[in-house]
């Protein structure tokens, strides 16, 4: 005779949500993300691509994107509020938004444009990817 045993799981929506970012670290405004994406697209497209994402990569190393620097934002890990790693940039931008942007066909930055909206870390899918958030310098 074979014995099944059930093991009860709890729901996936039962989880606890993200830690607040760490004291003295402000997720940065709806409209400050907003104007970050804007003119990220403007430098992408002003400097054929290309440049910019070159101008990009140098970038993670200081946590920022060239819009979010020009911004004064940075890239901040979820859990100590230090400066996010090369390896949570790698994730983020490049597996987060440049892979799995391009492979849904812009449907994940729909979705983070929602989550950002709606969260209170303001993390978008690659946010939550990284374990990063986005706050004022």
């Amino acid at each position: 005779m074979l014995l099944v045993r059930c093991i009860p799981m709890g729901s996936p929506f039962e989880s606890l949500p993200p830690p607040p970012p760490p004291a003295g670290a402000v997720p940065c405004e709806n409209g400050v993300r907003f104007a970050a994406m804007l003119l990220d697209t403007l430098l992408f497209v002003v400097t054929c691509g290309i440049g910019w994402l070159i101008w990009d990569i140098v970038l993670w190393q200081q946590a920022t994107s060239p819009a979010k620097k020009m911004l004064k934002l940075r890239i901040v890990d979820l859990n100590t509020g230090a400066p996010a790693t090369m390896q949570q940039m790698l994730l983020r931008e490049g597996l987060g938004k440049i892979v799995i942007g391009t492979v849904t066909s812009g449907l994940v930055t729909l979705v983070s444009a929602i989550l950002i909206l709606v969260t209170p870390t303001r993390q978008g899918v690659w946010d939550y990817l990284s374990k990063t958030t986005v706050v004022k310098e």
